[in-house]
């Protein structure tokens, strides 16, 4: 038991929200948040692992991604992409013919660990946070959850067992103060068209009651990401998915922008 007060000055210096966030959806109040779970959610190919990813790297602080759904071969060549601005084709043959390349281009994400076990559980991922703590003398910033199907395993109920590991999910966020960001999928049996984004019900699993914060991407257009908050907290949402915002998506090159941004 703690004052208010206490509970703030816990948090020393640390800033409640992971900076990175593409301006326009700052903009919106949208924020990612120390102690909170939020979630990207969308159908297969959308561009979730994407969005992660780069708000990882622009955020420039202490992550840990859960990198569940993406081996590290592909991670790796996903990640030289986003920071070289080079497409993926290319940036496939150096890894083989410029190591020097690969490593001097890495270390513009030294800042991010990561853990490739394909089915962790709620344990792995406790470990997985106690041994960044002991490496680093911190807790991060950021933990990436990709994605939250991958942490179901055995038999019985699957959309109880996500509704239990959102739960787990929640703790580990207020009991580490580490903002979780955690990736699931959207039923595709939505039709989805025009500057759009996949409604809260579309959410598999019902699964929208423990975040703080639901965000819905798409990318049926070309060259557009579009995003849109269905649920959140602590600014207006669109349950619907009608209201987005429009980032500019080339995932050839894995680059993510505001229209101002472009590159």
């Amino acid at each position: 038991m703690q004052r208010l007060e206490r509970a703030i000055r816990r948090r020393g210096n640390q800033a409640p929200v992971v900076p990175g966030l593409w301006p326009s959806l700052s903009a919106r109040q949208i924020a990612i948040r120390r102690g909170e779970v939020s979630m990207v959610a969308g159908a297969p190919g959308a561009g979730k692992s994407t969005f992660a990813a780069a708000l990882a790297v622009r955020a420039q602080v202490g992550t840990l991604y859960i990198s569940a759904d993406t081996h590290s071969h592909t991670m790796a060549l996903r990640l030289l992409s986003m920071l070289s601005g080079a497409e993926q084709a290319q940036v496939e043959q150096w890894m083989t013919t410029n190591p020097e390349w690969v490593t001097s281009t890495l270390a513009g994400a030294q800042h991010i660990r990561w853990c490739f076990d394909s089915a962790p559980s709620i344990k792995t991922i406790e470990e997985e946070l106690a041994a960044y703590e002991e490496l680093n003398g911190t807790t991060p910033d950021l933990l990436v959850i990709d994605n939250l199907i991958d942490c179901v395993g055995g038999e019985g109920d699957e959309w109880g067992q996500l509704r239990s590991l959102l739960k787990d999910m929640k703790w580990l966020a207020r009991d580490s103060d580490v903002a979780v960001l955690v990736l699931h999928h959207t039923s595709e049996g939505f039709d989805i068209s025009g500057p759009a984004c996949p409604p809260r019900k579309a959410l598999q699993g019902k699964v929208a009651q423990t975040p703080a914060l639901v965000l819905t991407v798409a990318n049926h257009d070309t060259g557009s990401m579009y995003v849109c908050p269905v649920k959140s907290r602590y600014s207006a949402a669109s349950p619907s998915g009608t209201d987005v915002t429009r980032l500019i998506y080339r995932p050839e090159s894995m680059f993510i922008a505001d229209p101002n941004e472009g590159r």
